[in-house]
């Protein structure tokens, strides 16, 4: 059995677990991913999410009491305590920036999973397979899918996405301001003069100004972008989703959530950077 604790934000979380699934499916092993709602998402899974389409022998639950102490990442927060129990319970362990690093040291996952009880903390795609389709296994639930669709049916074929990462992502903030973003989006009406486009952004500041420089070319929710509530997740995958109906996203750097919205309808992103 592979215990997956997926890690980060919503786009994080996702591609952990896809990649689960997809190396779980490879080597025919089980599957038992566990979800933790904390600072980085303070929500439930099924909050988000209609229950996963995979084979029986893959499970996700939501985290209990006793897996907050057996099961969570061993760190400063917790007194390391899971760590001791982690170690008697599988025969191997890799965390986050463990994973991250031998994902880019193409680090053989298939065979450390194979036959064994291991244990995987991660916010990465750590494994690709090309039997399966990128994020194919979740799907927004009832309420989440109708405001997607409402919010798609405004669309035209010029549609564009436009993803503007702000709040605690120092990268993005310093290396996509909001200029470039006016910049591509004045070539993009040079090109089509019909072309018009969804933004989805935790800035209101850039809302504002989006929207007084280019009028009703732009269009984008009018809830507050607040990302540590239910509802604030909410509206965090209703966007995400609702760009992945644009033609193509125009990203900031340094944030998955752009090239995951991109990847879940397999349209081009382009990440604008100094």
């Amino acid at each position: 059995m592979i215990t997956l604790v997926p890690v980060g934000g919503l786009a994080n979380r996702m591609k952990a677990i896809d990649s689960a699934i997809a190396l779980a499916r490879e080597t025919g092993t089980d599957l038992r991913i566990i979800w933790y709602k904390d600072q980085g998402l303070n929500c439930r899974f099924d909050e988000l999410f209609q229950q996963l389409s995979v084979d029986n022998n893959i499970k996700l639950k939501e985290a209990s009491f006793l897996d907050r102490w057996i099961y969570d990442r061993p760190r400063k927060k917790n007194f390391f305590l899971p760590k001791p129990f982690q170690q008697l319970l599988f025969n191997d362990c890799i965390y986050e920036a463990d994973a991250t690093e031998r994902m880019y040291r193409g680090f053989d996952f298939k065979e450390w999973a194979r036959q064994k009880q291991v244990y995987l903390a991660s916010c990465v795609y750590f494994f690709r397979s090309d039997n399966k389709k990128l994020f194919d296994v979740f799907a927004p639930i009832a309420s989440l899918q109708e405001e997607i669709n409402r919010r798609s049916a405004l669309f035209n074929e010029h549609t564009i996405g436009i993803h503007i990462r702000r709040t605690d992502n120092i990268a993005s903030i310093n290396e996509s301001p909001t200029e470039l973003f006016i910049e591509e989006i004045n070539k993009e009406i040079d090109r089509c003069s019909d072309a018009n486009f969804y933004l989805a952004t935790d800035s209101e500041e850039d809302k504002k100004i989006l929207m007084t420089t280019f009028g009703n070319r732009i269009m984008t929710s009018g809830k507050p972008a607040v990302r540590n509530s239910v509802s604030g997740m909410q509206e965090a995958l209703i966007e995400m989703y609702t760009l992945a109906n644009t033609t193509k996203i125009l990203g900031s750097a340094k944030s998955s959530y752009s090239e995951t919205a991109a990847q879940l309808s397999g349209i081009k992103c382009v990440i604008l950077k100094r």
